[in-house]
């Protein structure tokens, strides 16, 4: 395994590199940063510390800070319709480490692990390093397609992001989502909720989360303060079925024991006196506002050139090309002008989609938005694309 992760897995896992550098790049899935209420954030953060002290400066809780879980808890059951207490939370650094800790505790070497596909990459890269056998599944309008030939085995867990697919984009449907739910029952599998993007969903009303109708204990949900906050944050949660707690804690523990306790106290009472609440209903009509413009002018500079997949929630759109023979010349001019989306082939496995790119929007204004969409619109024109 070692060979395996120096050979594979070193600047692959470099997330910082993707968002450097001047101007919009429209990498996708980068939060608008620039937009967190530091000023907030920073008073919160003294109150704490104040209030607290030295008791902050200690080793923590390997379950997490008691007063965010309590806060994460409360959210979650008002917000995801999730039927959760605090004692079932385990803080995590983030959605890969709540996805590796779900899979040391529930995959032995050479079990199965159900993955969308296309899916999130960093993803297959945990269930990978615990040595799972990781299988594709395909997807349609309604999500993951629940399919399995006869000689193969059965999955231990399967990973799905029901509230937004990364990064197709479409929405699990309830009857998706009871069948998913009947089927872990009957086969005495795990499902992995990956909570991703559920805050900015643009129309109609949210689903309620996997969770929340999972009346068998089957379903890990987890989520991130990534994209809700800010990257560096480094902060997630795993809302464990009450039989895998305990097991999740302790794995928690070995890996790292607890993540910062000030940050942890922190989110916990920027959560409690509202402040998160606030700045996600803030961010979801800035993003929206952005994703409305982003269409609009990609539509109108680049809409000879592709077929623009409306979302329904996230950071992202996915842009189909209409002439698949343009791809490697687009993606070369792209590159070039420091234009950075990312191709769709890139989240896939075995799936064989038709060419497309993943671009972001959220990070940038719009008038960054329209500055890097019009260059790109000029570049293929000088290259007579």
């Amino acid at each position: 395994m070692r060979e395996h992760l120096h050979a594979g897995l070193g600047s692959e896992l470099d997330l910082g590199v993707t968002c450097a550098g001047p101007g919009a790049s429209l990498v996708p899935s980068i939060p608008a940063v620039d937009e967190f209420p530091m000023d907030t954030w920073e008073r919160v953060r003294g109150e704490v510390l104040a209030r607290k002290g030295a008791y902050l400066l200690r080793y923590a809780s390997h379950r997490g800070d008691a007063d965010l879980r309590k806060a994460i808890a409360a959210y979650l059951c008002d917000s995801r319709a999730a039927r959760c207490h605090p004692d079932q939370i385990v803080i995590v650094n983030g959605m890969q480490q709540a996805i590796l800790v779900s899979a040391m505790v529930l995959l032995n070497r050479g079990q199965s692990a159900w993955i969308e596909d296309p899916g999130y990459h960093q993803a297959r890269k945990a269930f990978a390093l615990v040595g799972a056998k990781i299988v594709p599944k395909r997807l349609d309008p309604e999500g993951l397609v629940i399919e399995r030939p006869p000689k193969e085995p059965l999955p231990r867990i399967i990973y799905v992001t029901p509230s937004h697919q990364f990064p197709l984009g479409m929405t699990m449907s309830l009857e998706r989502r009871t069948a998913l739910l009947d089927f872990a029952r009957a086969h005495d599998a795990f499902i992995f909720e990956d909570h991703c993007d559920a805050e900015f969903r643009f129309v109609g009303p949210p689903f309620p989360s996997l969770e929340g109708i999972d009346n068998s204990s089957r379903v890990i949900y987890a989520g991130t303060m990534s994209k809700i906050l800010y990257p560096s944050l480094r902060l997630g949660y795993i809302v464990a079925p009450e039989q895998l707690a305990d097991s999740m804690a302790k794995i928690r523990s070995a890996i790292d024991q607890h993540s910062p306790a000030i940050d942890q106290a922190t989110l916990a009472r920027f959560i409690s006196e509202g402040f998160f609440l606030s700045h996600i209903k803030r961010m979801r009509k800035i993003y929206a506002e952005r994703r409305d413009f982003f269409i609009k002018q990609f539509n109108e500079l680049l809409g000879d050139h592709f077929t623009l997949q409306i979302p329904e929630a996230g950071l992202n759109v996915v842009a189909w090309l209409k002439r698949e023979e343009e791809f490697s010349m687009i993606r070369r001019v792209a590159f070039k002008i420091a234009v950075r989306p990312t191709a769709l082939s890139f989240f896939c496995m075995e799936a064989k989609l038709k060419p497309a790119f993943v671009f972001g929007f959220a990070a940038w204004t719009p008038t960054q938005i329209q500055e890097s969409l019009v260059k790109l619109a000029s570049a293929l024109k000088k290259k007579q694309i």
